[in-house]
């Protein structure tokens, strides 16, 4: 992680809003409204500090490279190939900063890439962030959705081996982490660049899914006391078997993010997503057979070009029936060098919003069931430790509710941080979700 990289190099990570000599800015480019934060980002930035040195990375200087570089808030723009060694190279920029640093403001060579915006946990930071590790097993993506610019900006999927995957896990669970959510643009492909066995599992041959299966049995096997939680699964190459088989291991956590995108059938075929809605309800219906309250988070896209008001009642009718944990609505967001750009259709932004908004309330309400169904079960639950009022303690269950127990129900609040019990979820405790 970037903040790590900093920390072991000496460096002292500022607070959110804090003034600094240097800011990184993790961009995403999913949609319009992401390239429009990152550029308020990096202004933010500028401002709290003018002589500070601004560096960019992610997809948003991916898709766009010279609009970035021609803002004159920015000084460095890395590559993926660079991603790791950001510290070091943001290091040798400030010392040479005293000179020119706009000298330096390009890096040569490197394509550009990497990671969404906001803050993945990092050493040294709240008892949240000491307690869950975040491990890339694979980037890029090649299934060229018709509304995604992430191909493009990320390139073909690149999976890290499977014994150095292992490597890193047993070093995080030696350092103490207790869940390790393992990430990936679209981690169902995970292995299918690898050759041979490392790819494969024997026993699972020939299955959606195998590699990201094989990894993570090889990540369940690891000695210690740990869990996994996966960062996102696509309905586009896993099915309910797969997604089961999965699911059934044993050190990983009932929560899935499932990008949804709609519950229209037709609006499916036309983003190319590989899926129907009964497909993915036959998905929801497996894993909800391994666990009554596991947890299914979502992303569902309002005002697709030529999305009919049929269409976009299926969507809501989906949402509505599928008791997610959390969606996440996004308004069709036209991005260049897309399909979709070019499609006919295109539906007004006062449409998109009507239907994002009532998107938006029959999720809040499905998330609203879904929380309150859980009420009075008992969930395996990872401790953060005090807030920093010290009234609570934090943590979040198994299957990715965020909760606030008062700090008197412990002996010792303090003892509590990075610690697993065995908790019974009640009303007053349960927050939102993670």
């Amino acid at each position: 992680m970037i903040s790590r990289q900093f920390a072991l190099l000496g460096f002292e990570l500022a607070a959110p809003g804090e003034r600094a000599d240097a800011y990184i800015i993790n961009s995403c480019t999913v949609t319009a409204a992401a390239d429009s934060k990152s550029r308020q980002r990096i202004r933010q930035a500028k401002a709290l500090n003018p002589d500070a040195l601004v560096a960019v990375i992610g997809c948003y200087p991916q898709a766009a490279r010279e609009e970035v570089a021609r803002m004159e808030e920015v000084d460095l723009v890395l590559g993926s190939a660079d991603k790791e060694g950001v510290a070091d190279q943001v290091g040798k920029l400030l010392r040479r900063a005293r000179n020119d640093k706009r000298d330096c403001a390009q890096n040569e060579g490197g394509e550009l890439v990497s990671a969404e915006s906001g803050g993945a946990n990092e050493a040294g930071g709240s008892p949240r962030e000491r307690t869950r590790a975040w491990l890339k097993a694979c980037d890029g993506c090649d299934r060229f959705c018709s509304y995604c610019v992430i191909p493009s900006a990320r390139g073909a999927v690149r999976s890290a081996a499977p014994a150095q995957i292992a490597r890193e896990a047993r070093g995080l669970i030696a350092a103490g982490y207790k869940e390790i959510v393992v990430t990936g643009i679209n981690l169902a492909l995970y292995g299918t660049d690898l050759k041979g066995a490392r790819a494969l599992s024997a026993a699972g041959a020939g299955k959606p899914a195998d590699g990201i299966f094989a990894l993570l049995s090889r990540l369940c096997s690891l000695d210690g006391e740990y869990r996994i939680r996966l960062g996102s699964l696509e309905p586009t190459v896993i099915d309910a078997s797969a997604a089961a088989r999965i699911a059934g291991l044993s050190r990983v956590c009932p929560h899935f993010h499932l990008s949804l995108q709609s519950g229209s059938d037709r609006v499916l075929q036309k983003m190319k997503r590989r899926y129907t809605a009964e497909g993915y309800a036959e998905i929801l219906a497996a894993l909800r057979g391994l666990d009554p309250h596991f947890a299914v988070t979502t992303d569902v896209i309002a005002g697709f070009p030529g999305e009919t008001d049929e269409d976009f009642s299926d969507s809501l009718s989906f949402v509505r029936a599928a008791g997610f944990a959390k969606v996440h609505v996004f308004r069709y967001s036209k991005r260049k060098g897309t399909a979709a750009a070019d499609m006919p259709g295109h539906l007004p932004n006062a449409v998109k919003a009507e239907r994002a908004a009532a998107l938006a309330k029959a999720a809040e309400e499905g998330a609203a069931a879904f929380r309150e169904g859980c009420n009075g079960t008992l969930r395996r639950t990872l401790l953060f430790g005090p807030d920093k009022g010290g009234r609570f303690v934090r943590g979040i269950t198994d299957n990715g509710i965020d909760v606030r127990v008062p700090a008197g129900a412990f002996e010792n609040p303090a003892a509590a941080e990075n610690t697993f019990c065995d908790l019974e979820l009640t009303r007053e405790i349960i927050g939102g979700f993670s």
